[in-house]
């Protein structure tokens, strides 16, 4: 059984594990430019890029590693806000993989939230925001001239160009998962196997 879209997908090999390979094919003006997810040409066998995981926890990793790709698209910012639970391998990736302030919620809609990010920046807003399924409501929470990674492929409410050009956001998808995997430690990469 194969889990994901794309050339980065979770592949059982077993009872109950599974691991994460990467059908980019690596030759492709695509693949040469950085961005293996796009590949118009995937291997039908791909290149395991992961140890053995429990299959329950390989969608989760699969994610994180998608939303921390696009994080590393996105300039360094002050402030990062992430929509998802405090203890999921999205968040904790970020937070081993980001410089700055990375803070998570649920939902962007969270007077706490909105608190903590108008202390912590001038506009109230944070520079970069990673998407949940809402993609519309992280540009309006990003501040003007702001970043928004958008990690799925199949947002549920995506934002309009009237919207983008108004706000002055860019959204950001991931390009690659190889040099997420190559910056993760073995305890990091623990960590996010235990996360999820």
């Amino acid at each position: 059984m194969t889990s994901g879209t794309g050339t980065f997908v979770a592949d059982a090999v077993g009872a109950g594990e599974a691991v994460l390979v990467d059908h980019a094919c690596g030759r492709c003006a695509t693949c040469r430019s950085g961005a293996g997810l796009w590949c118009p040409s995937p291997l039908v066998v791909g290149r395991v890029v992961s140890p053995r995981v429990p299959a329950s926890a390989a969608d989760g990793l699969r994610c994180g590693l998608l939303a921390a790709a696009a994080l590393l698209e996105a300039p360094p910012a002050r402030t990062t806000l992430v929509v998802g639970e405090p203890g999921s391998p999205t968040v904790l990736l970020a937070r081993r993989l980001l410089d700055g302030f990375v803070l998570a919620a649920p939902s962007l809609t969270d007077d706490a939230v909105r608190a903590q990010v108008a202390g912590r920046e001038p506009s109230g807003r944070a520079a970069v925001v990673v998407a949940g399924p809402d993609v519309r409501a992280a540009v309006r929470a990003v501040r003007r001239g702001g970043h928004v990674c958008v990690p799925h492929a199949t947002p549920d409410a995506r934002p309009s160009v009237t919207e983008l050009v108004q706000r002055e956001v860019t959204l950001l998808a991931p390009r690659q998962v190889t040099p997420v995997l190559g910056r993760l430690s073995e305890p990091d990469w623990a960590a996010a196997v235990a996360a999820a």
